[in-house]
């Protein structure tokens, strides 16, 4: 099962997000803004939403897919090789385009834990979290790859940055384009971020405080998980919601791609969150999640703040034990 998915999404990708840090794209200057307005930009964008659009009008419905007879993983396969895929949500649907042609990273194709996330933020999560008064929550996704998941949420009224590496923001860009013109503007914006990155990490902190950190499929490789759980304890740090009792946290969405990296992941995680480990068992409609043994996970930053967030490895072993009796 797992080597069928492999196969239809990671084609001609050896290492699935290789480019994750950032280390083969182009590195904007220092202070030069990432700002969909400038002219380079302008000069880009009107190519990638002509070709976001032709495929959008071929996407197919990812649920109708999933609940039409025939094995799991074909079907997943099935949708891989689709040039877009939509998602009904709030009373409309969400659409994506794919880009199939790429072997740089991952992100080209919509993974189905991104699905599985949005369904249940929307049922479980969102409902228990909206802020007082005409304040919308603001959400930011790590790992975008072509947009589903943050899209679905902008769509459920959540103020949302989507992020992803440098060779991954041609597509995502071109989606959320598409997206506004489709909803009549709206608040969803695309942005670098390489995880671990001070200076992608600050650009988007600017866009929050954040509600919510989310993130699908981004464990994959032993030496992205420390820079990822660094990013998400950064964009946590500056606590939104917290005047109205609400504690920021990251939900995160994953299939045990890599058995090392997932291990790895659980091991340091608890030196700087409060770890729930969740699933999908006994839930209505999410049979499919349950099948393929994706995993759930909640992480709220530890109360005790560390001054080395932004610097080294997230902590020894003894601050591990340290942080494992808070």
């Amino acid at each position: 099962r797992q080597g069928a998915r492999r196969k239809a999404r990671l084609a001609g990708a050896s290492d699935g997000r290789k480019d994750a840090t950032g280390k083969k794209g182009r590195r904007r200057g220092e202070g030069e803004e990432e700002e969909e307005g400038t002219a380079a930009a302008e000069e880009q964008r009107p190519k990638a939403t002509r070709a976001s659009a032709t495929s959008l009008a071929n996407a197919v419905d990812f649920e109708a897919v999933l609940r039409a007879p025939g094995d799991t993983a074909e079907k997943l396969f099935e949708l891989a090789n689709k040039p877009a895929v939509r998602f009904s949500i709030a009373g409309g649907y969400v659409q994506v385009a794919q880009d199939r042609s790429t072997t740089e990273h991952s992100g080209g194709v919509v993974w189905e834990t991104a699905f599985f996330l949005a369904r249940y933020l929307e049922q479980h999560v969102l409902p228990e979290r909206r802020p007082s008064g005409e304040r919308r929550l603001r959400v930011v996704e790590l790992g975008s790859g072509c947009g589903l998941l943050g899209l679905a949420l902008a769509s459920l009224d959540c103020k949302v940055t989507l992020t992803e590496q440098p060779a991954a923001m041609g597509n995502l860009k071109a989606n959320v384009a598409a997206h506004k013109a489709a909803s009549g503007g709206g608040l969803p914006k695309a942005m670098q971020l390489s995880w671990g990155e001070e200076a992608d990490i600050a650009a988007v902190s600017a866009r929050g405080p954040f509600d919510l950190v989310v993130a699908s499929d981004v464990v994959f490789a032993t030496r992205f998980v420390e820079p990822l759980l660094r990013s998400v304890a950064a964009l946590l740090a500056a606590r939104a919601g917290e005047a109205e009792g609400a504690v920021p946290e990251c939900w995160l969405c994953l299939q045990q791609r890599d058995p090392d990296s997932h291990r790895e992941l659980l091991d340091q995680a608890p030196a700087l969150f409060r770890v729930a480990e969740l699933n999908f068992e006994g839930l209505p409609g999410f049979e499919a999640a349950v099948e393929l043994e994706c995993l759930l996970l909640r992480l709220r930053l530890r109360k005790r703040r560390r001054e080395d967030l932004g610097k080294g490895a997230v902590a020894p072993a003894a601050e591990k034990a340290e942080a494992e009796a808070e």
